[in-house]
């Protein structure tokens, strides 16, 4: 009786073992060859413009955006330096864990933006609030970009599809 209880055990871990190996977890979102964060915002930057452009370093990463930049990664872009254009062009990849950290302050300046143009300069306020925060994978973006007489919410969903275009699922 021990002996059959013990083999029943016994082949019961065996087709566990056996069914938990063949579950893999879908590789993450990585970036196509030749691609990388860098040449991302450049392209963007390029295609629709930006006022006053100030390169992301550490202080502005942790000063103005409240991310620490211990749960970062790799990142690069530019954030506006004026009073009128709420431009924000953000390319971060998050460390292991830190992805909804980083959203959540992108987000957060997202908002401020739009609570700081809704009675100011309206063509601002449509263009933070059309933009996006974007996450693929480990990977968060913040983009508020468009082009003076363009439609924002068109824009925005043209720079997210390039984004998107720009990884491998």
């Amino acid at each position: 009786m021990l002996k059959k209880t013990i083999c029943c055990l016994m082949a019961a871990m065996l087709l566990l073992t056996s069914a938990a190996c063949g579950s893999k977890a879908p590789a993450a979102p990585t970036l196509k060859e030749g691609v990388t964060l860098q040449s991302i915002v450049d392209t963007l930057a390029e295609k629709y413009g930006f006022t006053m452009p100030a390169e992301l370093d550490d202080s502005i990463l942790k000063d103005i955006l409240g991310i620490d930049p211990e749960d970062v990664e790799e990142y690069t872009g530019y954030i506006t330096m004026v009073n009128i254009s709420t431009d924000n062009l953000i390319a971060i990849k998050a460390k292991e864990g830190k992805v909804e950290t980083v959203q959540k302050k992108l987000e957060e300046r997202q908002d401020a933006q739009a609570k700081e143009f809704e009675k100011y300069l309206q063509d601002q306020y449509q263009k933070v609030t059309a933009g996006k925060v974007i996450v693929i994978g480990d990977y968060v973006f913040l983009a508020t970009l468009c082009r003076m007489d363009e439609d924002p919410a068109t824009e925005a969903a043209d720079i997210e599809t390039f984004i998107r275009g720009s990884f491998t699922e």
